[in-house]
């Protein structure tokens, strides 16, 4: 269920939390639809597929559960998605052999953003996918 509360970005507003598991990833999906949709409409399919491949690595390889927070900066929305993963290794973007059926999720999710950063700490993993806001003339 989608929640709005603080921000995980200083000085920020969050537009969106969601708790997900493998039954909730249609929630995910929803959820970013939703607010890419108002905010970045031509960037809104973009938006949907980079978080659901993030939120299905975080379901895979983070303890079966994570959490989307959805925050807009002055000029990005900044989707972030967290998990216990508890490794305390970085995750690497590799491109998939072309016959992979699986292993794309990092690599599509930053080729669709603008931006892409992974933390790890012992305890968890945060990947923060930024998709720049279009800039209205004055």
């Amino acid at each position: 269920m989608a929640k709005v509360g603080t921000s995980t970005i200083d000085g920020e507003s969050e537009l969106g939390r969601v708790e997900f598991g493998p039954d909730d990833l249609r929630a995910v999906r929803d959820v970013v639809r939703t607010i890419a949709a108002d905010r970045i409409p031509e960037r809104a399919a973009d938006a949907i597929l980079a978080v659901h491949e993030l939120a299905v690595n975080s379901i895979v390889h983070g303890g079966g559960h994570g959490v989307l927070h959805i925050d807009e900066t002055a000029d990005a929305l900044v989707f972030t998605v967290e998990d216990a993963d508890g490794t305390g290794t970085v995750p690497e973007v590799l491109r998939a052999e072309d016959h992979a059926t699986s292993g794309r999720g990092l690599w599509i999710a930053q080729r669709l953003s603008d931006r892409l950063t992974i933390d790890a700490h012992p305890t968890r993993t945060r990947v923060r996918l930024h998709l720049t806001l279009a800039r209205t003339a004055t």
